[in-house]
């Protein structure tokens, strides 16, 4: 080996020393910043016309962990999705409410049959007479709230598809243009490692919404899909369109085209509706879908159900001579007799008769006398109270397209309504805490394969520089060589 090859040998060798300690410096700057990737200089040697010419600097790669990430962010998808029920039903359960809770909807129901039995035990009592307007006041604005916070959910959930179709749309547009840059890099052979990375980055605001794979193409350009099959992101952008709406209203629905769904390239997408079938189904994207059109309609559906057998019970009712057969009782549609045709949305019209409430202008006797009474009658009579006690006592089966199940009273079917929200709020939130632990041990075991390890990095720093000093020491001893024979 002549001294001008040693010499070039040594030089590429530190050539290829500083351009690792570059690296190293780099991962350990960066161990602590998220969805940054571990890089590796990948080094041979250098042999042109099989002479050993030191060492060549082939890539700069990033430590990729394929299997590992792509379960990740599947599991980031189930649990955006469980997130997004949990957040829905425990509104809704706060809302409703623990019973024995002051404001709860079937404290409210047990509060309104206790107040009817002390005033029909006491029917002279004006104080008890207040009261029982006043606690059936409290039972219908339970009611109601219960049934204004599903229109908001269901209002909001709408919103947030709105604003996830944005994200996705403007995240696909930076990805292929991130796309592009990349391959440019690559095919000129620079290094891309960097852009890669910030792409890695953009997919993650994504990944909770629609469950994704990522697809490598060539010069490292990437594809992107729905788990289901929904093409995403491939040499283009396939954009999702959506319409929303600024109130959804219990009337509004997806059948009778009340509220948008969504289509990629003008082509519809079944989304949202139950058994993860759907083409973007898995993610919070599919959830927010599935609690605007199926989840939160039915618990409305219920309220309603429950409105109306509440109304029923007491409309027309037999032991008030002043009512006419099928006229307003002391529950009422806005004020007004109801009409089983307009049964949606009646929880939210749910009223007490103005005629004996206060507030109102009514008078509280007509509890005792009748809805139609002009004036006071005998103070002591308590048929009339006995009556709408039994009424609302009385055993009915459950109200049609309702999700209660068991025969009941009133007070009953609040009482299930209430235990069937509180259940199901318990349950989300223990799959949710489920799949966000699962989502958590996939991205430590990823970050083990990606990520930077500092100790591993400075014991790698050890060794890149023990080859600095001896690569350096070559080029000082050729150098005194040299120098020697310049002086013969």
């Amino acid at each position: 080996m002549t001294l001008s090859l040693a010499l070039a040998n040594a030089v590429t060798g530190l050539r290829a020393n500083t351009a690792q300690t570059e690296l190293i410096s780099n991962n350990v700057s960066n161990a602590l910043t998220e969805g940054y990737s571990r890089k590796d200089i990948v080094l041979s040697p250098s042999a042109p016309g099989g002479q050993g010419s030191g060492v060549r600097i082939d890539a700069t790669v990033r430590a990729i962990a394929p299997g590992v990430t792509e379960a990740r962010r599947l599991s980031a998808a189930d649990a955006g999705d469980g997130k997004a029920r949990a957040e829905a039903l425990a509104r809704l359960a706060a809302v409703t409410g623990e019973p024995g809770e002051q404001f709860a909807l079937a404290t409210a129901a047990d509060a309104f049959d206790a107040a009817l039995a002390a005033t029909a035990d006491t029917p002279e009592s004006a104080p008890l007479l207040n009261a029982a307007v006043g606690s059936a006041t409290n039972y219908v604005s339970a009611v109601t709230r219960v049934a204004a916070e599903a229109m908001a959910l269901r209002t909001e959930a709408d919103s947030s598809i709105a604003k996830q179709v944005n994200v996705v749309n403007d995240t696909l547009g930076k990805v292929l243009s991130l796309n592009m840059e990349i391959k440019a890099r690559q095919v000129s052979g620079g290094d891309s490692t960097a852009l890669e990375d910030e792409r890695a980055r953009l997919i993650e605001r994504i990944t909770s919404m629609i469950p994704i794979k990522v697809v490598p193409r060539e010069f490292g350009e990437v594809a992107i899909f729905a788990k289901n099959g929904a093409q995403l992101l491939d040499g283009n952008v396939f954009e999702l369109e959506f319409t929303p709406t600024p109130l959804v209203t219990p009337d509004r629905t997806l059948a009778n085209g009340g509220l948008s769904g969504i289509s990629i390239n003008g082509f519809a997408m079944r989304i949202g509706e139950g058994g993860n079938a759907g083409f973007l189904d898995g993610g919070s994207l599919s959830a927010a879908f599935e609690l605007r059109d199926s989840i939160l309609p039915r618990v409305g559906a219920t309220l309603d159900g429950m409105a109306a057998d509440l109304i029923g019970r007491t409309q027309g009712l037999a032991a008030d001579p002043t009512l006419a057969p099928g006229a307003a009782g002391l529950f009422t549609d806005g004020g007004l007799a109801f009409d089983p045709a307009n049964l949606t949305g009646l929880a939210l019209r749910l009223e007490v008769n103005p005629a004996v409430d206060p507030d109102r202008g009514g008078e509280p006797f007509r509890l005792r006398d009748g809805i139609g009474a002009a004036a006071p009658g005998e103070v002591g009579e308590d048929s009339l109270l006995r009556g709408l006690q039994d009424a609302m006592r009385e055993l009915r089966i459950p109200p049609a397209g309702t999700e209660l199940t068991t025969q009941r009273d009133a007070a009953g079917f609040a009482a299930e309504f209430s235990a069937s929200i509180l259940s199901r709020s318990a349950t989300s939130d223990s799959e949710l805490a489920f799949r966000q632990g699962r989502t958590d041990g996939l991205a430590e075991a990823e970050l083990t394969r990606i990520g930077v390890d500092t100790d591993q990095e400075l014991a790698r720093l050890l060794v890149v520089e023990q080859a600095f000093r001896a690569n350096a020491r070559v080029v000082q001893v050729v150098d005194e060589l040299l120098e020697r024979l310049t002086n013969l």
